[in-house]
């Protein structure tokens, strides 16, 4: 199974880096996964997602339905109804579904972690204090959530079936 961790954010908004920056402390590490960092959205997210049966993208998320840091897991199949596909707004569902129709290869399974931040929207090329005093733990998070998605996706090992 080919995989990809894509990191997404502008590292420019304050904490809306935050994927970016986890992904590139997750490059240091062996992962049976390629990892990119990317400022792309819409369809520029299309052209790193290609050709892989597994993604995982990381991003930041504001809802204040939790503690800053905290970590919001999604699957493409929690998204049933999403805004209609229009040229000028994609979401990441329509440029998909687009996609399989136009016949490329895209992935079936895409997970998405959400990191909660607290500021996207100041011009700064460092976390607020609040993220940045988090940002390690939000790694080991992270990084704890994609060893349990990746694991789920392997078959359980029975152990003396065939003593």
């Amino acid at each position: 199974m080919k995989r990809l961790i894509l990191g997404l954010g502008n590292d420019l908004l304050t904490d809306d880096g935050i994927g970016i920056y986890i992904a590139g402390q997750l490059k240091s590490e062996i992962w049976e996964a390629d990892i990119i960092c990317s400022a792309d959205s819409g369809f520029g997210l299309l052209d790193h997602m290609m050709g892989y049966d597994q993604v995982i993208l990381i991003d930041s998320i504001i809802t204040g339905k939790t503690d800053i840091g905290g970590v919001h897991h999604f699957s493409s199949s929690d998204f049933s109804q999403h805004v209609p596909f229009s040229i000028h707004s994609t979401d990441i569902i329509s440029i998909l579904e687009y996609s399989r129709k136009c016949g490329f290869s895209v992935p079936d399974k895409i997970e998405f972690l959400a990191v909660e931040i607290e500021d996207n929207q100041t011009f700064k090329e460092s976390f607020s204090d609040s993220v940045e005093s988090r940002k390690n733990l939000i790694v080991q998070n992270i990084r704890s959530h994609i060893n349990n998605i990746f694991n789920s996706h392997i078959p359980e090992l029975v152990v003396g079936q065939n003593d």
